[in-house]
């Protein structure tokens, strides 16, 4: 066979590429893998380390956590919350304010890396601290330092630092804020500000409960003061009440008793029962004399209405009290007393000056506590006693009759009471002079007291009244 020589090529001869050696090859692969497990080492230290900072600061924030649930008071709760600021991001100076309870101010609660501690000039008003700048109010930012109010500069002193503003807010209620000096160029990495956020959040609703718990805390108090109130008021209603009806019954006794005397003596003058002049005179002035008790214990009840609804009306001027005295001794003398028991009346000097009363309401008032001593002293002395003091008269009964318990001596001066209520059947008498003596004393811008060692050791009952 004859071999047919091979065909002519017409195109363009083809390029011949130069083929690397194998080790090149390999090395060029390995330089490659090299590079990127670097890239792989960078990549997974630095997941790392954000790993372990996450898991620091979730543990930190876990423990603020369990420390502000724990904790019902909003200086505990800024104090915390600070120390954190401060020792997780580095904070060198910083503050934390509180709305106060009544909504009207920030008060500056905590402080750190000042000269002293948060004081009253610190507070800011409420709702917006910054009335002079523009600030988002419920966003975390960096502030101007023209933005600080003058009495927060302290917090700008030093250079190398810038102001940090955290507002805690929950419900769209602002409950209180941090500012912070935070170094300048302190880099923020993505879970440094979701640390933050969580922190923000868990501070408001701290601040929300304490709010909550402080409120509960004072409408508790408020209820058992209430309570107690209330208690008060109704053992006095009772108190009242029972001394009501025995005033009723005493009154009744009181007011029958000369009544009975005045229908008696009366039926007997008429009837001619008597056997001569004098004797009918007798039981004409015994009736004269239970009609005059009668129109006391009146006036008594009338007197008390006329205190109570303010339609007692006094004519106050200067008196010469020698004068009233003169006019209530011969009264105070006719008055009925244990045989052997002394009336002593006092000296006073001429040049006594006048005092401001009204001079029929004081005598009134003398002649019931003249009257009240003599009655229950049944031994001794029944004495009247003045005395001079810078601006003021102080007339004294002292008595060494049954004296008064301490216990007593408080319910002395209320209605229908009397220093001992056994008492009242025997000595007779509503329970209302004294009331009304302390009323009128008071209307005459004086004063009246007690004073007793106890019972069988006399009683002291003072009045005061001013110089004219």
């Amino acid at each position: 066979m004859v071999p047919v020589p091979p065909a002519k090529s017409t195109g363009p001869t083809p390029q011949v590429t130069p083929q690397r050696p194998a080790g090149a090859e390999m090395l060029a692969e390995l330089m490659q893998a090299q590079r990127q497990l670097t890239q792989a080492l960078h990549e997974s230290r630095d997941l790392r380390s954000k790993l372990s900072r996450r898991s620091h600061q979730m543990s930190v924030l876990q423990h603020v956590s369990e420390i502000l649930t724990a904790t019902g008071k909003e200086g505990q709760v800024a104090s915390v919350v600070l120390d954190v600021l401060v020792r997780e991001f580095h904070a060198k100076r910083g503050a934390v304010w509180i709305l106060e309870h009544k909504g009207s101010t920030y008060q500056a609660i905590d402080a750190i890396g000042m000269d002293r501690g948060p004081t009253p000039a610190m507070a800011l008003p409420a709702p917006n601290p910054f009335v002079n700048h523009p600030v988002v109010l419920y966003q975390a930012q960096w502030l101007e330092p023209q933005a600080l109010p003058e009495n927060l500069k302290v917090l700008q002193s030093g250079s190398g630092t810038h102001l940090y503003y955290l507002p805690f807010e929950h419900q769209l209620l602002m409950l209180g804020f941090a500012i912070l000096a935070l170094p300048t160029g302190q880099p923020w990495q993505e879970e440094d500000l979701d640390s933050l956020a969580l922190l923000q959040r868990q501070t408001a609703v701290s601040l929300y409960n304490a709010w909550l718990f402080k409120d509960l805390h004072e409408q508790r108090d408020a209820l058992q003061r209430q309570t107690l109130e209330l208690e008060r008021a109704n053992a006095a209603l009772k108190e009242a009440d029972q001394l009501k009806s025995e005033f009723l019954a005493l009154t009744s006794h009181e007011l029958r008793t000369p009544l009975t005397g005045i229908l008696g003596f009366t039926k007997l003058v008429l009837d001619g029962l008597y056997e001569d002049e004098a004797e009918m005179q007798s039981m004409l002035k015994d009736s004269y004399a239970s009609g005059q008790h009668l129109l006391s214990l009146l006036n008594d009840i009338l007197d008390l209405a006329k205190i109570e609804s303010g339609r007692l009306d006094l004519q106050m001027e200067p008196f010469y009290l020698p004068v009233l005295l003169e006019e209530v001794k011969p009264i105070a003398e006719a008055y009925p007393r244990h045989p052997g028991v002394a009336l002593n009346w006092p000296e006073i000097p001429p040049d006594f000056p006048e005092v401001s009363i009204d001079p029929g309401r004081l005598k009134q008032v003398l002649l019931n506590l003249l009257s009240n001593a003599l009655k229950f002293t049944k031994e001794g002395s029944v004495s009247l006693k003045v005395e001079r003091g810078v601006g003021i008269v102080t007339l004294s009964v002292v008595d060494t009759g049954i004296g008064v318990s301490l216990e007593n001596q408080k319910r002395l001066f209320q209605k229908f009471a009397q220093a001992e209520g056994g008492h009242a059947r025997e000595y007779g008498g509503t329970g209302l002079g004294l009331v009304i003596c302390k009323h009128l004393m008071e209307l005459m811008n004086g004063t009246i007291g007690l004073t007793s060692d106890g019972p069988g050791k006399g009683s002291t009952l003072s009045v005061t009244v001013k110089i004219a």
